[in-house]
């Protein structure tokens, strides 16, 4: 189990006050945020969790939170990797993935000046809007990537992932963001954006069964995002291989982070 500390303690071994009644009165003031949720008075933060001030973010968007807690979860190092970000908007995911130290990271997206000005100013990020992720020209990146992050929107992952498996030419791995709403089979749950949380489990083991049914294509892990959507709905994370084989992923698993998810705090913008 993942070590935790007192949220006032953190903030004065990381500086960000300089006594335990400072770090209360910020927390109090609603001034302290725990991977980009506002924290609690008396709230326990474990080692991996982001702890920010307002006004002070370290990612692009608080789709860095995500990422970071997916890589946590996980364990991948992208350190020196070279890692292609389709659906990058603002650049959240991008983001995470160079302060951990990503070679490259190719930032695809079919909108045009999303991109935050820092990484398109990053040595390190090569910025590719206007640009989908079933685009030919993917197919030729020098260098090639070798991990997939992967947040699209309004396009299930059961089509994303092959267009992944392509780009990567069939070796690597992929780290899906998963949008519930759009891999439910609920015409209702997807007009009214509600999902009931007894659907959450049965959706991920459909959603696993049919990426596994994929040439080539294993979920090794599943994971909650650490982070809701902006209408409060629950998402998830798979880890994806490509071209390496791996032990299926436990029904235990499914339904852990199932339940981790549930015990989230609602996002609030």
């Amino acid at each position: 189990m993942a070590k935790k500390q007192k949220l006032i303690d953190r903030l004065v071994e990381m500086g960000a006050c300089q006594t335990e009644k400072e770090a209360a009165a910020r927390i109090m003031a609603g001034e302290v945020y725990i991977n980009g949720q506002k924290a609690k008075n008396g709230a326990m933060v474990k080692e991996e969790q982001e702890v920010t001030l307002k006004g002070v973010l370290p990612y692009a968007s608080k789709g860095g939170f995500k990422m970071a807690g997916a890589l946590e979860d996980f364990g991948i190092d992208v350190k020196d990797l070279v890692c292609i970000d389709a659906g990058a908007c603002t650049g959240g995911f991008t983001d995470c993935l160079v302060q951990r130290g990503a070679e490259t990271v190719y930032a695809v997206d079919v909108g045009f000046g999303q991109l935050m000005g820092k990484l398109r100013q990053d040595p390190h990020v090569v910025n590719l809007e206007k640009t989908n992720i079933s685009d030919e020209k993917l197919l030729t990146l020098d260098p090639r990537p070798s991990l997939g992050t992967v947040d699209v929107s309004y396009l299930s992952l059961r089509k994303a992932i092959p267009y992944f498996s392509r780009v990567l030419h069939g070796e690597g791995e992929l780290c899906c963001l998963v949008k519930p709403l759009f891999e439910i089979d609920d015409a209702e749950a997807r007009r009214t954006g509600v999902i009931a949380d007894e659907q959450y489990a049965p959706l991920l083991f459909d959603l696993i069964n049919d990426v596994n049914a994929m040439p080539g294509t294993w979920v090794k892990a599943v994971t909650h995002s650490h982070v809701t959507g902006n209408a409060g709905t629950r998402e998830f994370f798979l880890h994806v291989l490509l071209g390496r084989e791996c032990p299926p992923v436990a029904e235990e698993a499914v339904y852990a982070a199932v339940e981790r998810a549930k015990e989230l705090e609602l996002y609030k913008k």
